[in-house]
């Protein structure tokens, strides 16, 4: 699995399943025998330490698992490596690998340690304790990198294995060169010529014969060979290159080996950069580094080209976006003039592109034709006319803005008009005004529109009406509102934070937490009750930590929540889909089953079976449905060619009987059609309760109303803006661009299966 996590900014869900230990200060307290204080771990001898733990369990004091690692012997190491199995919280077996890392230089205890760590970063279904061990790894300069080499060589996760490989770069010398040779040379063809020769009659007869396993199948991938390649590029001629652009498969190893050429400015590399930005069918990331490279090269002499390009309606709208920002950037006269020309003509795209590129042009001709822009029929060219015009101060432009507002159906617009005429008001009462009557409007839309504006513009007059929207019936105006007061990071604020608190289930609790987090330092999580009773200690307020301290305290109490097992319920497992922990009560799974669904995953053994992508996607779901608690409510969302819905609308509860019904509703879907990824979307944005989105995918968008990724990335980023919807993502059998995108931009995790 890739892995990649983007937290909210204001939201650090760490702190959000403390112990109840964790109810008084700013750190949970350790539970000891009454009377008892703490011991001095470090004078305590290893059995004893061992009889603590086996007494305490995941009780016990992280600071022994530190006392065991200082000792450095080998009985302290196999008590760790004993400890791992008794504790039963992530966060305490992630604290024991964290303590066999310290093992690397010990000569009797480094291997069966360091193995520890590996089979950890291979096996393990919890990302948290995959990533510990993998790091661990990655901190043992002496011993790690033969158990990263076999990480590397392993069927593990393609992410955990390239990780491993740029750790391995990190400790390597001269002597790994052949090793990095090795794997920069070994191809997809490579591979299935070994497939071929292992299944050959007489190799199967001699495995079989001789009970050997079936030979695993370490599958190379273009991170793998692309960083590899850096690490010995200084061994590579032009000519080896040259070579390499030109006969490559991999795209990523054909751009490491452009990017080498530019550095080098030889004189291939305009020609190559070239290559590659004509071809519409290569990756847009390609392209735009391609087009960089020719920028940096020739400057504006590359303009001309670029810009037939960029406005082109097939070339992808992320590229010609970077391409619209490079010509803007190099603020030539002449390529401005160019520009401007293409303002006011031809179609979406062109349009859309000469108003990014021209955002530095300004002169009152210039801003009177852009003005046309506002009464375009596409809501996308509308909306960013008006933000234009307002980032050039054109106060002409609001009659026609105010018009639009009152008549426009496009939330895109309607909230490029509510921030553009906010800017042209400049604090205007009168608009001020407006914008709060707005916040009382029946559609979500525009009610949550303006006030997020009003929470940008951020005037303290505005407190009063921001603690009554904090009790709205609608969640996305609730968190609104939230976000907006913990700005002020006023110790008055508090009280109405924790009453409503009380009123939050499932994900708004664990933001309320969060919040409530950041303005004290206190860990009290999503218990809403300890925070009353705290603050009713604290006489009504309490004292605001700043930005600083609360900073040095957020990774601890990011650590902390894994210390927690009062959650899950054991017997049934700890709520997860692919690795990714569930903790909102209104989820909606949405899963792919369009024709492509049907293919394989690549097998780990060269005579393997290998599971359906699909099937691999419904046997997850089953069991991420049979571990929800009671209290969550879910839907699921299978689309292909158009969406289809467990529910026709809204969530069920999680009762054995639904639970039941989902998963037969589930193992009956197949795989067909199309893939209307943006459709799946519109779906869940139409559902109010939703929070929390899981959606897997296996390709690119191919139908629907919107199947350019960055096109869908921006939509789905406006529908989302005043929505707070989190956005998890599983992409399955390849990586996906929009899939990491979505997941970033809504706080959520992108996860790749192989």
């Amino acid at each position: 699995m890739r892995i990649t996590t983007a937290l909210l900014c204001l939201l650090p869900t760490a702190l959000l399943w403390l112990p109840a230990a964790a109810v008084t200060g700013s750190a949970a307290s350790v539970p000891q025998e009454e009377g008892e204080d703490a011991p001095d771990w470090t004078k305590l001898e290893t059995s004893e330490i061992a009889a603590r733990i086996k007494k305490l369990r995941d009780e016990i004091d992280e600071v022994a698992l530190e006392a065991l690692a200082a000792r450095g012997t080998r009985d302290a190491m196999e008590l760790l490596l004993e400890s791992y199995d008794t504790f039963a919280s992530t966060y305490m077996r992630r604290e024991v690998l964290y303590a066999l890392a310290e093992f690397d230089g010990v000569d009797d205890s480094f291997e069966p340690a360091l193995e520890k760590l590996m089979q950890v970063t291979v096996g393990e279904r919890k990302r948290e304790l995959r990533e510990a061990a993998l790091r661990g790894l990655g901190r043992a300069p002496e011993h790690g990198k033969p158990f990263l080499a076999k990480i590397i060589m392993s069927t593990a996760d393609d992410t955990l294995r390239e990780r491993a490989l740029a750790m391995h770069v990190e400790l390597g010398d001269s002597g790994d060169f052949e090793f990095y040779r090795s794997i920069y040379e070994r191809t997809m063809q490579d591979v299935m010529e070994f497939v071929s020769e292992a299944n050959e009659k007489k190799n199967r007869t001699k495995r079989e014969r001789e009970g050997l396993p079936d030979p695993e199948i370490s599958w190379p991938t273009a991170v793998l060979r692309a960083t590899a390649m850096k690490a010995i590029m200084d061994s590579f001629e032009d000519g080896e290159l040259e070579k390499a652009f030109e006969d490559e498969q991999s795209m990523m190893v054909r751009q490491t080996a452009l990017e080498e050429l530019a550095r080098r400015e030889s004189p291939k590399a305009a020609e190559y950069a070239r290559d590659i930005v004509d071809r519409v069918d290569n990756p847009a990331t390609a392209r735009a580094m391609a087009a960089r490279i020719l920028v940096d090269l020739e400057g504006a002499k590359a303009a001309d080209e670029l810009m037939e390009i960029g406005v082109k309606t097939v070339t992808p709208a992320v590229f010609s976006q970077q391409i619209a920002d490079m010509l803007a950037e190099l603020k030539d006269e002449e390529v401005e003039k160019d520009l401007q020309k293409l303002l006011g003509k031809g179609r979406l795209p062109s349009q859309a592109f000469a108003i990014r590129a021209t955002k530095y042009v300004g002169g009152e001709k210039f801003v009177k034709k852009m003005r046309k822009g506002l009464g375009a029929k596409e809501p996308e060219l509308v909306a960013a006319t008006a933000l234009a015009l307002a980032s050039r101060g054109d106060r002409e432009s609001i009659k026609d803005m105010e018009k639009l507002l009152e008549k426009t159906k496009s939330d895109d617009v309607l909230a490029a008009l509510l921030e553009a005429l906010s800017v042209l008001y400049d604090g205007d009462s009168d608009w001020l005004t407006r914008l709060e009557t707005y916040t009382s409007h029946e559609d979500d839309s525009l009610r949550n529109a303006a006030l997020a504006e009003i929470a940008r513009i951020g005037r303290s007059s505005s407190i009063e009406l921001m603690k009554e929207r904090l009790q709205h019936p609608v969640w996305s105006t609730r968190l609104i509102a939230l976000r907006s007061l913990a700005k002020r990071r006023d110790t008055d604020l508090l009280r109405p934070i924790v009453d409503q608190m009380q009123n939050e289930v499932g994900r708004m609790q664990l933001i309320f937490g969060d919040v409530l987090f950041d303005l004290t330092g206190q860990p009290f999580g999503r218990r809403a009750e300890i925070w009353d009773r705290w603050l009713k200690d604290q006489g009504g307020k309490a004292q605001l930590m700043s930005e600083a301290e609360v900073e040095k305290l957020r990774e601890k109490e990011a650590d902390r929540r894994l210390k927690d097992i009062s959650t899950t319920d054991l017997d049934r497992g700890e709520p997860l889909f692919f690795g990714i922990r569930i903790v909102s009560e209104r989820v909606l799974f949405i899963l792919d089953i369009s024709g492509s669904m049907a293919e394989p995953l690549r097998p780990k053994t060269v005579s393997a079976t290998p599971m359906t992508r699909m099937d691999v996607a419904k046997n997850e779901l089953m069991a991420a449905i049979e571990t929800l608690p009671e209290a969550a409510l879910f839907n699921i969302a299978p689309f292909s060619g158009s969406v289809l819905s467990w529910l026709d609308g809204g969530v069920a509860s999680s009762s054995e009987m639904s639970k039941a019904e989902a998963k037969l509703w589930v193992s009956r879907l197949d795989a067909s059609g199309g893939t209307n990824l943006y459709g799946a979307l519109e779906f869940a944005f139409d559902d109010p309760d939703v929070d929390t989105i899981y959606l897997l995918s296996d390709g690119e968008p191919s139908v629907g109303d919107l199947t350019d990724p960055q096109l869908i990335r921006d939509d789905i980023a406006d529908l989302n803006k005043n929505r707070g919807v989190q956005i998890n993502t599983i992409a399955i059998g390849t990586g996906l661009q929009v899939l990491e995108w979505l997941a970033e931009d809504s706080g959520g995790i992108y996860i790749e299966v192989q």
